[in-house]
């Protein structure tokens, strides 16, 4: 009985998250002027034959248009999926009021991913990688279901992360990953892998690591630590993908012959996810906060000044250039939140670069309109 209203608490909560779109359009989501010229269904196929636990929920939170699209958890779960949808709706109202944070709007990925980020992208047919230009008709050609995926994934990690710790704000997340990879959640090279970019430091330092025989635990094993302990309904599927990470590190995005492990569809993605969404918790919380609180208390309550610091340290030069920027610029109690935002903003190439593909989306999000203070913060892409 207990596993039995697991499933029902799981099944409410994806039919709470927002419906996906499904709706006919053009045919490659991610190229609607078809300038890219993206023609590769691989990734389009790899998802539709995941079996894993987050493309169950997914196909769950709209089951009759996932059968139809050719799920083949679709098709396995139908019998499963008649028993539990009218109880499931009794309780979607206490679901809905489970999630810490509001989510990002499918607009504002489609908008993302009509940027070209180029790079090698790799499918993941029967977990083996094979990789192809992201460029020209080598791209993928994205269909509905599969941005509507991306959004549902992000949207659930998000909710999962933000429980049992101060919430993750998604509007610095949809920065981060717009700047970085626009949602080509496929893409992986040695700097940085999956829709987070990943590398092999951020993933020891939360699973931790073997040496000589030796395990070596990391400083963000709380991450995956509380995660195990959640009881949010939108960390269930990512629970059972990674219920065995504590013990077993995953292999690291470092090595080409890993990257399925972190890019493909269902299970890499989730993985991708929660291990960089709980690093930019764990620099935000244990490295950035501190070193900000040390100088100043107002301003590591102030979520703005703490958020564009925490992508600093996210960033290509570390943690250690956030502890840097703090001293350099001279941030204490007398520094308004504004002003703090604006010098950091001005002497970092990263953040800067960050805010400037916020523009190129927006532009794509609202063709021809002046971007507003609302807009140019995200707030506008949250629903």
């Amino acid at each position: 009985m207990r596993h039995f209203t697991s499933q029902l608490i799981t099944m409410a909560f994806v039919l709470a998250a927002t419906a996906p779109a499904w709706a006919d359009g053009p045919q490659c989501v991610n190229d609607k002027s078809g300038k890219k010229g993206a023609s590769n269904l691989d990734i389009n196929r790899s998802l539709i034959q995941a079996t894993d636990p987050l493309t169950q929920a997914f196909a769950y939170s709209n089951f009759e248009a996932s059968q139809k699209a050719g799920y083949v958890v679709a098709c396995e779960l139908q019998d499963r999926f008649k028993t539990l949808q009218k109880a499931s709706k009794d309780i979607v109202k206490v679901a809905k009021t489970q999630s810490p944070v509001k989510a990002i709007r499918r607009e504002c990925i489609e908008a993302s991913l009509q940027r070209e980020v180029g790079n090698q992208g790799y499918s993941c047919l029967k977990d083996k990688p094979v990789k192809f230009e992201n460029a020209g008709k080598s791209a993928p050609c994205l269909n509905s279901s599969t941005v509507d995926f991306i959004q549902y994934s992000l949207n659930q990690a998000l909710s999962c992360m933000s429980s049992g710790r101060a919430p993750i704000d998604p509007r610095f997340i949809l920065k981060k990953i717009n700047n970085e990879t626009a949602f080509n959640f496929y893409v992986a090279y040695n700097g940085g892998v999956g829709m987070g970019q990943l590398t092999s430091n951020p993933v020891k330092e939360i699973a931790g690591w073997k040496e000589d025989g030796q395990f070596i635990e990391g400083n963000g094993r709380h991450v995956l630590e509380t995660l195990m302990k959640s009881t949010n309904p939108a960390c269930k599927p990512f629970k059972e993908i990674m219920k065995d990470d504590l013990v077993n590190p995953p292999p690291r995005p470092g090595s080409a012959r890993n990257y399925c492990t972190w890019v493909s569809p269902g299970k890499g993605v989730a993985r991708n996810l929660i291990y960089s969404l709980g690093y930019y918790a764990h620099i935000r919380d244990q490295i950035v906060k501190p070193a900000l609180a040390a100088r100043s208390g107002k301003l590591a309550a102030n979520q703005d000044v703490l958020n564009y610091l925490t992508l600093v340290a996210y960033g290509p030069q570390g943690p250690a250039e956030a502890k840097s920027l703090i001293r350099r610029l001279r941030l204490s109690n007398n520094t308004p939140p504004g002003e703090a935002v604006s010098k950091i903003i001005q002497n970092n190439a990263y953040v800067r670069q960050t805010e400037a593909k916020m523009n190129e989306l927006l532009d794509e999000y609202k063709p021809g309109a002046p971007h507003t203070p609302a807009d140019k913060k995200g707030d506008s892409c949250l629903m």
